[in-house]
């Protein structure tokens, strides 16, 4: 809205500053959680069903575990490389594919290909073009030929990718550094141009008056070792903003 009426520039949506990046962790995290809920959510039918009769037998739960249900399902996942995931609504095709051991630099090439989940079909330019926003970050000349050409793209040597850090130690520090918890205030103070909003990974922490001791404290705990090292934190004056980020992908 406020870049329709003229007030703000509209985003871009290839900037790679707002891009994350999907690890082997974070989606082995999803199937092994999607597979233990199916293994429960039977273990609990079966147990139902068997308690429910007033004349059953004592029931010996352990012989009812399949215990080769999350053996199969990750085994199934990594050979075939179809990532399905029910619960998330997650269809996938060619996650997982065979590390080619020809040369080092195909080694190097192989773990560090980044695959976008945008359509080879389409023929836009917007996603295959270099962005400035990948310096640094992505090799600009190493991507294949054809339909894949721009969409498979691979890291730079030096750059590295941020794993889930816990947000309870930052969420501490801001309290106790002046932010003031946002279920505390009147919903007017949002609007009060003396307030810039705290942000913690895209949601709201709190509201704070004083924005550059926020960013100091932040960046100080951080060189002192206390905070995880790839913790990050910036301010928007525009926006009457401070982003604070530990997720992953970054």
């Amino acid at each position: 809205m406020q870049a329709e009426m003229g007030d703000t520039e509209c985003d871009d949506r290839d900037f790679y500053g707002n891009k994350r990046l999907e690890l082997a962790g974070s989606l082995l995290a999803l199937l092994f959680e999607d597979v233990f809920k199916r293994f429960n959510s039977e273990l609990k039918r079966i147990a139902d069903n068997s308690l429910g009769k007033t004349l059953a037998a004592p029931l010996d739960i352990v012989k009812h575990m399949r215990q080769d249900l999350i053996t199969n399902a990750l085994v199934d996942a990594l050979a075939t490389g179809n990532w399905t995931i029910k619960r998330f609504k997650m269809e996938r095709q060619g996650v997982t594919q065979v590390l080619s051991r020809l040369s080092y630099i195909s080694v190097l090439g192989m773990m560090t290909r980044i695959n976008s989940t945008f359509e080879k079909t389409r023929k836009v330019s917007g996603p295959r073009s270099l962005q400035p926003s990948q310096w640094g970050m992505l090799c600009p000349s190493d991507t294949p030929e054809g339909e894949s050409c721009g969409l498979v793209k691979n890291l730079a040597l030096i750059s590295h990718i941020t794993t889930d850090s816990d947000e309870k130690p930052v969420i501490r520090l801001l309290y106790n550094s002046g932010v003031e918890d946002v279920k505390s205030l009147h919903f007017s103070a949002i609007h009060n141009p003396a307030y810039h909003i705290v942000f913690l990974n895209g949601v709201i922490v709190g509201l704070t008056i004083d924005p550059q001791r926020i960013v100091s404290t932040i960046r100080a705990v951080r060189r002192h070792g206390l905070l995880n090292e790839f913790v990050s934190v910036s301010t928007n004056a525009a926006q009457r903003s401070v982003y604070i980020a530990s997720d992953g992908g970054r």
